[in-house]
């Protein structure tokens, strides 16, 4: 073999190995770039599910409130209508307990 074909031989084995070593190094950029992408995208997409979660939670608060206002009307307006009920038998109570009192 030629000195001349042994140099072309170094020579294009010293392009591939040069190309093999930017390949791998245009790898890593890509794989670093891929990476940080997907770090960001998670965290955005955590984000996001923290904010849907405190606002289904601040919706379920108010319905919570609401019905709790419900509650509070309806037993109101029973104790009020017990208290009236109570109130038309004093009288027949206190005339009761007079009568038992002024029999004795």
């Amino acid at each position: 073999m030629s000195l001349e074909a042994i140099r072309e031989i170094q020579s294009v084995e010293a392009a591939a190995e040069a190309l093999v070593a930017q390949t791998r190094a245009q790898t890593q950029k890509v794989l670093s770039e891929a990476e940080h992408e997907g770090t960001v995208l998670l965290e955005q997409g955590k984000a996001e599910a923290a904010r849907k979660a405190a606002e289904a939670m601040a919706e379920a608060e108010q319905r919570a409130a609401q019905r709790r206002e419900e509650i509070l009307a309806a037993a109101k307006q029973n104790c009020e209508a017990l208290s009236a009920q109570a109130e038309t038998h004093m009288a027949r109570a206190v005339k009761m307990i007079v009568e038992r009192v002024v029999e004795r």
